[in-house]
């Protein structure tokens, strides 16, 4: 390869939202890219399947479903691909179930929590306390990279929630939304966990993309930026090294990624490359890394998922983009979501779509079990106490679909900030090998892509080889 192409081309590893954001800021300014992806399609853990049943289809979102107004990156990144019009609005309720009672909260109106019947008053006042902190924290918190909130990571949610709160704060708003967004109960997670979901839910409409959410980055590397001459997806690629790659003359000015297919081990020269993979994969394939920061990268934790969704032939009578349920309500279910509710063309016109969402330790007894079995196990909790839903399962189920993902959610516990500072302190901003993915904040598909184009800012601002 000529050093001149060598040096206009940049690799991204991922296909995923933090890698096709990547990608594309890259071939906006004029980079040709190529994009390797293990699976056979692009977006990663934001991808959407299709389920025929009969002559109508259900679009099953694999992972995230639901976006915010409060994604900023996420809406100029839309704007600049010509895809602001595919933002489609949806409820802006989320519900609590408390006592087999289900209390709807506006995610934009602040003034939703002094109406709930949710909590008593003693709570609602109580609540000043987490606005107070959560205003604080706000000051600390980057999309792209949360480790500025190290100075204030020093307790659980659920330590901080009974210091600051109290226990029916903690019960039936804390701990449900640490459960819905991170799959385990509010002592695992970071109290700047819990500001994180609150500062990226609250005080801002709902939106979901047309299509299914896994429809954005198909859209985005089906844009004219990522259509013309320089961009080269690869498919199906498995990618084994990356590593460091001098010019002959001993200059280590480029890169190199060994990847495979078919049995077939191929390398590939760049003057750069990003790597939007998870953490522990990352840990695995980048040899510029030291011990250290391996280290860090293969302990991320990471929970896993097993979800069931049910296709039926009406849809539950329900407003809510779905009902969190407590720990308190059910030790395993952690929230009922009801996907027609995110827009048009999810569930066939007049019918409904729900997928049920379980905490760690369920989805890990499951995760090798088969279909049937995990279908039966999902139909029996949500029966424990949503007997409501349960019995419209029963009489409207015409399918249902069971989802695994073995790293699905980033799940920092207390104190992980911190290691998060020491980390990123520890990587070279000049470096021809940058990383991106949601283990540089939390697992939100607006974090991971706001870490995409964190790491192609830092590739177009290195200099050019001599």
């Amino acid at each position: 390869m000529a050093e001149k192409d060598r040096e206009d081309r940049v690799i991204v590893v991922g296909s995923g939202i933090a890698g096709a954001a990547a990608a594309f800021r890259l071939r906006q300014a004029g980079r040709d890219v190529t994009l390797f992806e293990k699976e056979d399609h692009v977006g990663g853990r934001m991808s959407t399947r299709e389920v025929p049943v009969g002559d109508v289809r259900y679009r099953v979102d694999r992972g995230a479903s639901w976006l915010s107004r409060n994604y900023a990156p996420m809406i100029r990144l839309l704007e600049d691909a010509g895809l602001a019009a595919h933002m489609l609005p949806c409820s802006d309720e989320l519900a609590v179930l408390r006592e087999g009672r289900v209390h709807r909260l506006s995610l934009v109106e602040a003034s939703g929590l002094l109406r709930t019947g949710l909590l008593g008053w003693r709570a609602k006042f109580k609540a000043l306390n987490l606005l107070r902190d959560l205003a604080a924290a706000r000051r600390r918190l980057r999309w792209e990279d949360m480790s500025g909130a190290a100075g204030i990571d020093g307790e659980s949610a659920r330590d901080h929630a009974l210091r600051r709160l109290d226990r029916e704060l903690l019960d039936y708003l804390v701990e449900p939304l640490c459960s819905t967004q991170f799959l385990v109960p509010a002592e695992e997670v970071a109290a700047v966990g819990a500001f994180c979901i609150m500062w990226g839910t609250f005080g801002a409409a709902s939106f979901t993309f047309d299509g299914g959410v896994g429809r954005l980055p198909e859209r985005l590397f089906d844009t004219p930026v990522m259509r013309a001459p320089g961009t080269r997806v690869e498919l199906g690629a498995h990618v084994t090294e990356v590593r460091r790659d001098g010019d002959g003359d001993g200059n280590e000015d480029g890169v190199a990624v060994v990847w495979e297919r078919d049995g077939e081990l191929r390398t590939e020269r760049a003057r750069a490359c990003v790597v939007a993979v998870p953490a522990p994969a990352a840990a695995r394939i980048v040899t510029t890394l030291d011990d250290d920061q391996r280290r860090y990268l293969d302990g991320v934790r990471y929970t896993s998922d097993v979800h069931v969704t049910f296709g039926l032939r009406r849809p539950p009578a329900e407003t809510a983009l779905g009902v969190a349920v407590p720990r308190r309500e059910h030790p395993d279910l952690c929230v009922a979501l009801y996907e027609h509710n995110l827009g048009p063309g999810r569930a066939p016109a007049g019918r409904g779509l729900v997928t049920l969402i379980f905490r760690h330790h369920w989805n890990a007894a499951r995760m090798a079990l088969d279909d049937d079995t995990v279908i039966a196990d999902a139909r029996a909790a949500v029966g424990e106490v949503m007997p409501g839903l349960a019995a419209h399962i029963d009489d409207h189920r015409e399918m249902a679909v069971v989802q695994r993902w073995e790293n699905a959610v980033l799940a920092r516990p207390a104190g992980g900030y911190r290691d998060l500072a020491a980390f990123t302190a520890s990587l070279d901003p000049t470096s021809p090998v940058q990383l991106a993915g949601d283990h540089f904040a939390y697992s939100t598909t607006n974090s991971a892509l706001a870490t995409g184009e964190r790491a192609a800012r830092r590739v177009l601002d290195l200099p050019v080889a001599t």
